[in-house]
């Protein structure tokens, strides 16, 4: 059982001297256990969240938070939403450690409920333009993870090779896979400062406008189409277009591939799930897993899958090419396509010059670092 809510109250008191807590309520933002936490009420009306890990890898997220946090909030970064400040630490009678932070107040973005033209399609863009355009220094001065492309492509080749040691991952989806990773095209991108876990939990709005990103653990120099994977849900690619439109109207980064690459850490993130559950031998994680590849499976088998390689833009036009030419030879005249059936495997080239923005100025897993919650 979790500390409740009490003694959480009493630690951060000891932690932060000069609150005065009138009133705490548990916390958790998924239900898994990550951490014991409290949302606390001080007495001016403001609000906290106390945090206690529950697992060694918990403290240890936690401890590459604190510092990511204290790099954010230093006068050389500028961002255009709030990000969690810590106020203060304490240790419990046994050693545990508890952290006070003041709460980034907003909502849970469901992306499925974001209408492309909507207010918060463009904030979504503006937040990861700022994400994106802090210094790469940052990283490098603080020790965070750095990742060329080179890196990154052989970490992905050992998770899909791994994965299809299992025998759990349909065939169709590896030769999807391994053909994008083989396509040296796809890959051509400037590592950029990511934020690594962005979804609809991390990235908070209110009143159409993002107001806080949380759980800054997975800070790293990486491939900033990562960002963009949780606006790709279901099928349909409508608000990740939206926001790549905005996006690269203020970054100008000539990575023509971004969005197929977000398409394909989407996919290959019920990949990565399938291997945790085997690692962390949880059968119900890696039934879950078989069961989303499944799924995936079959809408490739349907062709429901956007190409990620000009090579299976070409394979999704040859029937239909096939289609034409049949109708052309028997009745002379030219079919009339439907133009969702209509792809193009062009691409503008790729250039090797990338401009990058710095900004500088003042200030799935569960993480608690705030809560989404509206003001009160």
């Amino acid at each position: 059982m979790g500390k409740s809510p009490l003694i959480l109250a009493a630690l951060a008191a000891d932690a932060v001297r000069s609150l005065k807590i009138v009133h705490a309520a548990g916390h958790t933002a998924g239900g898994t256990g990550r951490f014991d936490s409290a949302i606390l009420t001080d007495a001016d009306g403001a609000h906290y969240i106390a945090r206690i890990p529950t697992s060694p890898s918990a403290g240890t997220d936690l401890e590459v938070e604190m510092r990511v946090l204290r790099a954010l909030n230093s006068p050389n970064v500028r961002l255009p939403f709030q990000v969690p400040t810590m106020l203060g630490e304490t240790r419990s009678n046994i050693g545990e450690r508890l952290v006070v932070f003041k709460l980034v107040y907003g909502n849970p973005i469901n992306p499925f409920q974001v209408q492309p033209n909507a207010p918060l399609s463009h904030s979504i863009a503006a937040a990861l333009v700022g994400i994106h355009s802090i210094n790469p220094d940052l990283v490098v001065a603080n020790g965070f993870s750095s990742y060329s492309v080179a890196e990154n492509l052989r970490l992905r080749v050992a998770e899909l090779d791994r994965a299809a040691q299992t025998g759990k991952v349909p065939a169709i989806l590896l030769a999807r896979w391994e053909e994008a990773l083989e396509d040296s095209t796809l890959w051509r991108y400037q590592p950029t400062v990511i934020h690594g876990d962005l979804n609809g939990d991390t990235m908070l709005e209110e009143g159409g406008e993002v107001t806080g990103v949380i759980e800054w653990y997975r800070l790293e120099l990486n491939d900033p189409a990562m960002d963009f994977k949780w606006l790709v849900p279901g099928v349909e690619h409508d608000l990740l277009d939206a926001v790549l439109f905005n996006y690269q109207l203020s970054r100008n980064t000539g990575d023509s591939r971004i969005a197929q690459r977000a398409i394909f850490y989407s996919e290959f993130g019920h990949l990565q799930y399938l291997l945790h559950g085997a690692t962390m031998r949880d059968q119900y994680a890696v039934e879950d897993a078989v069961a989303q590849l499944q799924e995936l499976a079959e809408q490739a088998e349907e062709g429901l899958l956007p190409p990620l390689t000009d090579t299976q833009a070409q394979a999704l036009l040859t029937p239909v090419a096939e289609v034409i030419d049949f109708v052309e030879r028997t009745t002379g005249s030219m079919p009339i396509i439907p133009e969702d059936r209509v792809i193009s495997g062009s691409e503008q080239p790729v250039s090797e010059d990338t401009d990058q923005i710095y900004l500088t100025g003042g200030p799935n897993f569960d993480d608690d670092s705030t809560a989404p919650m509206d003001r009160l």
